[in-house]
């Protein structure tokens, strides 16, 4: 599976982006929020969703691995595929669509393109107890890195990467990256590993 890609981004169509990889072009399906964050010509790092059908086979790109994560959750509600989890990406903030689902306000889903009334009140339904668990466990990562530079929300993405690259689940890892980081926004990727990997080391003695 393709987890990861870095590369040039080479074209922006729609909601895709092409992405040479050393001198393969991905095609790569995002949210409109991520995509208005690339620059054509310059070097890009996405998370991946790859999702392999009878007659294609589909990247999604996230910026972050809580968007993927949430992704994820969305594609396993009846009815609601990859295209329309991209929708809700586009339309809302990871936390923000958290807090419509959980307050049970199903009207405002209805403004992400394609979802009617049936559809709005289904996702409350299926989404809200998972996404309770989702907020409450620190999975969903709702730390806002809006006042942060770019290379210190880098840094908060790559310690995730590392972290579940060594092993750890991505839940798990995504909960203790978060507490580091809501502490201490300063810190190095190096930094919060190693802070990270002394709280789940604690949390087990």
């Amino acid at each position: 599976m393709i987890g990861s890609l870095s590369g040039k981004v080479l074209r922006i169509d729609g909601v895709t982006a092409l992405i040479d990889v050393n001198g393969v072009g991905y095609e790569v399906d995002m949210p409109v929020s991520s995509l208005g964050s690339l620059k054509i010509g310059e070097s890009c790092f996405v998370y991946t969703q790859h999702i392999v059908r009878e007659d294609a086979q589909i990247l999604y790109g996230f910026l972050s691995v809580v968007e993927r994560s949430l992704f994820r959750i969305l594609i396993k509600v009846n009815g609601v595929g990859p295209k329309m989890a991209l929708a809700v990406l586009s339309t809302f903030k990871v936390d923000e669509f958290i807090q419509i689902v959980i307050s049970e306000q199903s009207k405002s889903l209805e403004q992400i393109p394609g979802v009617g009334k049936k559809t709005a009140e289904r996702m409350v339904v299926e989404l809200k107890d998972n996404l309770k668990k989702f907020a409450q466990s620190g999975s969903d990562i709702c730390v806002d890195l809006s006042s942060v530079s770019a290379s210190q929300s880098d840094s908060f993405n790559d310690a995730i990467a590392a972290m579940t690259a060594l092993g750890y689940r991505e839940s798990d890892a995504i909960k203790y990256v978060k507490m580091v980081v809501s502490k201490d926004r300063s810190l190095s990727t190096q930094q919060i590993i190693v802070a990270a990997l002394a709280l789940i080391s604690k949390g087990k003695s």
